[in-house]
C-alpha cells in the first residue's frame, strides 16, 4: 500500500505538469489578455496604455510563448504566483488570506452531506417501499430542486433578519471586531457565521448521494453472498452493516473525487450571497476585471485539489474493500 501511494504521488508530477501547460495555453490565448484591467482605466488612454505595458512586463508577453511558460512555471514552483493587476498585490498573499475560508466552508459541507446522505440512503434501502423510503425520496428530491440563490435568500430572510428570527449573522466570515476574542471564541464566532452558508452549500447534495447509496445497497442486498450469510443465521444487522454496507461504499468513495471540486465551484454563488471574502468572491472579481494572474493561480489550485482528492479516493478503495489490490 505504501509503495502504491508513493507511485501515485510520483505519477501526479507529470500529470500536474501537463495540466499547467494546458492551463497556461488557455490563459495566454484568452481574448483581451493585454487589455486586462481596462475597466479601471477607461477614462484615460494613457492610463490604459500604462496598464497594458505593466501587463506585458509582468506576464513576459514580449518573450516567445515557450519561454513565457517556463518562466511562469519556475515562478510557480518557487511560490511566486505573480502580482494581481486589480489589487496590485501578490496573488499568493491574496490566496493565502482567502483559501482557508473557502476550504473550511467546503470541508464542513462535505462532512455534513456524507453524515446525512449515507445513513439516509441506508435506511431507505432497508425500508424499501415503506413510508420512510417514500418520505426520504420526496424530501431529498424537493431539496435538490430548489435553486441555491432562492434558498440563500430565504435563509437570510428567515434566520438572519433581525426583524424575524435573527439567529445568525447576515454575512461575512466573522464579527467586525475580533481584537477582544480568544482563540476559542474566534473559532466559535467563525463557525456561527458559517452555519447558513454551509446549509446553503449542502442541501442540494443530499438527494444525489443518498440515491446512489440506496441503489448500491439494493444491488448488494440481492447478491448471493447476502443470502448465504442469512442462511448461516447471521443477525440482519451484521449482514447489513458488516457486509452489504461496506461493499456499497465504493460508489460513494468514487463520488468523493468530484464532490469537493464541485463544491468549490458552488461556493462562488454561496460566498457572493453571504458576503464571504473567500476564493469564490476573489474569482468573480478577478474574472470581471480580467485579472488573469489570479484566474490562472486559482485554476491551478483547483487542479491540485482535484489530484489530491483522486489520491485519497484510491486509498479509501483499499480501506473499504480488501479485494482491491494495488500490488
Amino acid at each position: 500500500m505504501l509503495m502504491y501511494i508513493l507511485r501515485r504521488i510520483l505519477l501526479m508530477v507529470p500529470t500536474l505538469i501537463g495540466m499547467t501547460l494546458l492551463l497556461f495555453c488557455v490563459v495566454r490565448f484568452a481574448p483581451g489578455l493585454t487589455t486586462a484591467g481596462g475597466a479601471m482605466a477607461e477614462n484615460s488612454r494613457q492610463a490604459q496604455q500604462a496598464i497594458e505595458e505593466k501587463i506585458k512586463k509582468r506576464l513576459h508577453l514580449d518573450r516567445p510563448l515557450i519561454v513565457q511558460y517556463f518562466l511562469w512555471l519556475n515562478d510557480t514552483v518557487h511560490g511566486n504566483l505573480g502580482e494581481s493587476i486589480q489589487y496590485n498585490a501578490p496573488v499568493a498573499q491574496l490566496i493565502k488570506e482567502r483559501l482557508p475560508i473557502t476550504l473550511t466552508l467546503n470541508l464542513l459541507s462535505s462532512i455534513i452531506v456524507y453524515l446525512i446522505a449515507i445513513p439516509g440512503g441506508l435506511l431507505a434501502s432497508i425500508r424499501r417501499g415503506k413510508s420512510f423510503d417514500i418520505a426520504w425520496s420526496f424530501v431529498t428530491l424537493a431539496l435538490f430542486s430548489l435553486p441555491i440563490i432562492w434558498v440563500g435568500d430565504m435563509l437570510l430572510a428567515v434566520f438572519g433578519n433581525p426583524n424575524f428570527l435573527g439567529w445568525f449573522p447576515v454575512g461575512g466570515a466573522h464579527a467586525t471586531s475580533t481584537e477582544w476574542m480568544t482563540s476559542g471564541s474566534y473559532a466559535g464566532d467563525f463557525l456561527w457565521h458559517m452555519v447558513l452558508p454551509v446549509i446553503c452549500l449542502s442541501y442540494g447534495q443530499f438527494a444525489y448521494l443518498s440515491k446512489i447509496q440506496r441503489a448500491a445497497m439494493l444491488d448488494n442486498l440481492g447478491l448471493d453472498y447476502v443470502r448465504t450469510a442469512r442462511a448461516k443465521g447471521l443477525p440482519p444487522s451484521v449482514v447489513t452493516l458488516r457486509h452489504v454496507f461496506r461493499n456499497s461504499l465504493l460508489p460513494m468513495i468514487t463520488l468523493f473525487a468530484g464532490l469537493i471540486p464541485g463544491l468549490l465551484g458552488g461556493s462562488v454563488v454561496v460566498e457572493h450571497i453571504f458576503s464571504i471574502k473567500g476564493m469564490g468572491d476573489l474569482v468573480v472579481t478577478a474574472t470581471s476585471a480580467r485579472d488573469l494572474p489570479i484566474v490562472q493561480a486559482v485554476a491551478l489550485i483547483g487542479s491540485i485539489i482535484t489530484l489530491i482528492c483522486l489520491l485519497i479516493t484510491d486509498i479509501c478503495y483499499a480501506l473499504a474493500d480488501p479485494r482491491v489490490s494495488y500490488d
